[in-house]
């Protein structure tokens, strides 16, 4: 056998293979979205793309405050995938009202970073998780008053664009059962 027709071979085998770990890799390990909208704004305006560990928690205990979590939830009879941030966990008490949150009876702490595009946009801080939040300077809507307890193994989550998301103050606490990925 000649060299050409030897590398050619081996260079038609090694496509196969690294497509084969590709695609196992896409299929059972890696979810890719698109950010349709601009409810994870300003870390994740709308049209990002976002790579996740799929199967990322072993149990809910497993899932931490400040994660973005990928879960699967149904209205009208359709599941859609959601990617909100994690801002309360089991047992935990939530108060949410307008741009207020308040955990276990703790104000939650921000801190204004800057203004820009109609947002002004803030450093928060629950404990030792911090990650950036957007609030609009003239919302459309505001959002519904929460008080709660969050029930075992579910979580609070929040998009961090407050006054434009579809979050828990809207639909409850997510199960843990729903979650299908963590950002990556």
């Amino acid at each position: 056998m000649d060299t050409t027709a030897a590398t050619k071979k081996i260079l038609t085998w090694s496509i196969v293979v690294v497509s084969a770990a590709l695609l196992t890799i896409k299929t059972f390990f890696i979810g890719y979205y698109r950010i349709p909208q601009n409810g994870m704004y300003p870390g994740l305006p709308a049209g990002s793309a976002l790579f996740t560990t799929k199967r990322a928690y072993s149990d809910a205990s497993s899932v931490k405050r400040g994660d973005i979590i990928v879960f699967v939830r149904e209205e009208n009879g359709q599941p859609y995938n959601y990617i909100w941030r994690v801002v309360a966990l089991p047992g935990e008490k939530v108060e949410a009202s307008g741009e207020s949150l308040v955990i276990n009876g703790q104000a939650v702490q921000r801190q204004r970073i800057r203004e820009t595009g109609g947002k002004s946009v803030y450093r928060e801080q629950i404990g030792a998780v911090s990650y950036e939040i957007a609030f609009d300077t003239a919302p459309r809507y505001v959002p519904p008053d929460v008080l709660l307890t969050v029930p075992p193994t579910h979580f609070f989550v929040m998009g961090d664009n407050r006054l434009d998301a579809r979050d828990s103050r809207y639909f409850g606490p997510v199960s843990f059962n729903s979650i299908i990925g963590k950002k990556l």
